[in-house]
């Protein structure tokens, strides 16, 4: 298990422990869980931080192999700290942005302290802006470490789906919302945030992640259209 943030829970007089103290535990299918929380209000950033992390955003979209032919990602986004290798393609890595430090510093304390590779994904609703479900890959991941998202501005669904079996659960995703995706639940379930014609705002989500080598050199969203 990677370090954290623990809680003990007392249950049939023994004590167990309980990962993410302050999150809201969801279990999903008798064996796998989902943590829901929020950022502190320090951490929510105003209008004016907003824009400033929205103008970061790549001017084109990355492109991925899929069937042996280039597709654009339905939405921008960019890594940070180095190279990020998926579905046959290179994300080249930015230094990391001063507005997204404070963001791993609070993942860091928080939840997981080894945490050090960082997404951004960029959606625009009224581009039809969306991700499609995949499960994360392990390629250079810290076993046991656990997937954070972490959601600004308008509100989405992020929607679990059983690998490979039938039915969806979905978790609101609003300004603030962090989300907590276990090592062994990405094994088992696919993640998505598909897009509806209500959504017409944006949002950006910034996805944490601990690499053995401190490279996010992942093969990242195998299994679904719309990679990336």
């Amino acid at each position: 298990m990677a370090e954290g943030s623990w809680a003990s829970l007392s249950v049939s007089h023994s004590m167990v422990l309980i990962p993410y103290g302050g999150f809201e535990r969801h279990a999903l299918d008798g064996t796998h869980w989902f943590f829901t929380g929020r950022l502190p209000e320090e951490l929510l950033l105003d209008q004016s931080r907003f824009e400033a992390l929205w103008n970061l955003h790549p001017e084109q979209y990355h492109e991925i192999m899929m069937h042996g032919r280039l597709v654009k990602t339905p939405r921008w986004q960019q890594t940070y700290g180095s190279a990020y290798r998926y579905t046959g393609r290179v994300n080249e890595a930015k230094p990391p942005p001063l507005l997204v430090e404070p963001f791993l510093n609070w993942v860091k304390t928080t939840i997981d302290r080894q945490s050090n590779g960082i997404l951004l994904n960029w959606y625009d609703g009224r581009l039809r802006h969306y991700i499609g479900a995949h499960r994360d890959s392990r390629e250079q991941m810290v076993v046991g470490s656990p997937i954070v998202t972490i959601s600004l501005g308008e509100d989405r669904i992020f929607r679990l789906r059983p690998w490979k079996t039938p039915g969806f659960r979905d978790f609101p995703a609003s300004n603030g919302t962090v989300f907590i995706m276990p090592y062994e639940t990405n094994l088992a379930w696919k993640h998505e945030v598909p897009h509806a014609p209500r959504y017409q705002g944006r949002r950006i989500s910034i996805t944490l992640r601990a690499f053995t080598d401190g490279r996010s050199e992942v093969g990242h969203l195998r299994s679904a259209k719309g990679l990336g």
